[in-house]
Order: structure tokens, then sequence, then C-alpha cells
């Protein structure tokens, strides 16, 4: 009997997707998982009767130790296993931040790009291509004009780099819902996640939050009055990068996780104050149209949106379309 869960076991997901494989065939599955989470959990039985899969109807508590007890059922009797996680907290830990100045002197296109790598490293411990590497590979797989790497590059380089990871990106029509759906995200997946701001022009990575968020995306108990944030480019503190925007404090804070008040989450630029904007001014001063347009899509379609990019485990959908998965 072998268990298989992403993001397992000191900082799991709240969402309990826990897949097993037994050496013979199972009749039956039972899962009681322990501190009860006060909603149902079960197990499937694929139909070769050699695996299956552990789930829970709502959003374990977090930074909880918890034993699921499977009960497989086979001709030979009924026999129990243990499997043990710990959910994660409300931030994640052991992140390592890159900037997206590997160039110090270089334009700053590959915000996006570092923060694919900082998703890359954390998830799977490897760190196989630079910033730059990835913004090069990546804007093979764009979906628009974007001079950086667009949504869908983003989602699609998260997949090649490591197929676990199965990113897409999701529109919101307010910034508070779009927040709101960060969080959820992030420890429904356990893993970080993208959130495209700057009016579609960077990328930082939400890693956790200040609050309570309870065990569905509308429990009432919900509430948060911060967001953390990891930054690739705030976080440089080097002097020969502070010219770009020097208007915007940097800090290391942004390297391991930055809390920001939802008033300045909402109400700064460079966060969440503007949708996603398509065309932008371009820096000799000619427009240039960035909204998705390979036709996949009626237009607008990122444009006047708010835009973030989860793991939402849907394997089988292509990383470059809209993901498809509801959640409320």
């Amino acid at each position: 009997m072998t268990f298989t869960q992403d993001t397992c076991c000191t900082q799991t997901a709240r969402y309990m997707r826990a897949a097993w494989t037994a050496s013979e065939k199972i009749t039956a599955a039972k899962v009681a998982v322990a501190p009860d989470p006060g909603f149902p959990c079960e197990s499937s039985v694929d139909a070769t009767g050699t695996k299956g899969l552990m789930t829970c109807q709502g959003l374990l508590r977090g930074a909880t130790d918890y034993t699921a007890n499977l009960a497989l059922t086979t001709s030979r009797g009924t026999f129990s296993f243990e499997h043990k996680f710990k959910t994660m907290g409300d931030k994640l830990s052991g992140l390592t931040w890159f900037t997206e100045f590997e160039d110090a002197r270089g334009d700053p296109l590959a915000c996006a790009a570092a923060s694919v790598r900082i998703v890359e490293k954390y998830t799977t411990n490897n760190d196989p291509l630079t910033a730059t590497q990835i913004l090069q590979q990546g804007q093979a797989f764009n979906k628009s004009r974007d001079p950086g790497i667009d949504p869908a590059a983003i989602a699609a380089m998260q997949k090649k780099l490591d197929a676990r990871n199965n990113y897409h990106y999701y529109r919101l029509p307010t910034r508070e819902e779009a927040t709101k759906s960060a969080i959820y995200w992030l420890v429904r997946s356990g893993k970080p996640v993208h959130v495209i701001s700057l009016a579609g022009q960077h990328d930082p990575v939400l890693v956790g939050f200040t609050g309570t968020f309870g065990t569905f995306y509308d429990d009432p108990a919900n509430a948060f009055s911060q967001v953390i944030v990891m930054d690739p480019q705030r976080g440089d503190m080097r002097p020969e990068t502070q010219n770009h925007r020097p208007d915007k404090y940097r800090t290391t804070g942004f390297q391991t996780g930055q809390p920001l008040a939802l008033d300045e989450w909402y109400g700064d630029e460079w966060w969440l104050r503007f949708t996603y904007i398509s065309p932008i001014r371009m820096p000799d001063g000619s427009l240039l149209a960035i909204d998705r347009n390979d036709g996949s899509y009626p237009v607008p379609h990122w444009a006047g949106q708010f835009v973030i990019l989860v793991d939402d485990a849907d394997a089988d959908w292509p990383s470059d379309k809209e993901g498809r998965v509801k959640w409320h």
C-alpha cells in the first residue's frame, strides 16, 4: 500500500486529495479522518480495483495534524492503513526568492518568469532554469503580444517545468473577489498563487494572508486583513536596480513574504488598483495591445478583469486555457 499526496506532509494543502495504490484487488474502501473535520470524507476505487482517491468535501483546518484512516476490503478481509499529514498554516514557509533582474541593467520583463521560478523551486525543490531562460522559452507560449510572458505562457511554463504543477489562469470581475479567490486557492492547493497586478504588467506571488479562512469559499468565518506576497522586483535591494520604479519602496520582506494591508493592496496601482489593461503605453510612446488575441476567446478577454493563476489540479485541461474548475 502506498499513498501519494501532492504538497505532503508538513505544509499540506487544506483540501485533502490523497491517492492510494494497493497490491491486490480492492472491493470496497472507506476513510475516516481524525480529528473529525465536520464534513464527509470518502474514498473512490477505480475500475482496476487497485487504486483510489481520498477526498473531503471542505477545507481542513490549517496548521493541524491529521490522520486519514483508510479501510480496504479484499477477498481476504478488511485491512486498515494510516496516512498522516499536517496542513499548511496561513503562510507558506521555505520558499526561495529570485530577482527578475539577473541582468541589473536589463529591461524589467522577467517578473513573471522569476515568479514561475519561485513556484518551481518551492513545489519541486528543483531549479532548472534562470528567470531569463524561463522568459525566453515562455514567450513561445504567449497568446498575446505581451513583451514578457502572459498568463497562458505562465501556466504553460509551470507545467513544462514539472507536470505535477497544473496551473491555470482565472478571470475575476473585482479586486475583492480576485483576492479572496487567491487566498482560497492558496490554502486549497498548498501552492503559491500568481496574482497579475500593475494593470497586467506585474506578477507577485501570494504566499499567505493574515486572518481566517474557513472550510469553504463563502464560509461566514472568512475574514482577512492582509495579504502576504513575494515580489521579484521590490525584493531586489541592489543599488544598481533601484532606477526601476524608484517611487516604490523596496524591502527584504518581499523576499520572504511581505504583509500588505488591504487598503494598499486594493489602492496602489502596483497591486490591484486597476484591472488588466490593453493596450498599454510603451516607453517610446506607442500603444501595444496585450490582450489574448489567438482567437480562442472573445475579446476583451483579460482586459477589464483581474487575473490569477492557481494550481487547480485539473491535469487533463490544457495549461494555456482558462481554468474550468468552479468553486463558488
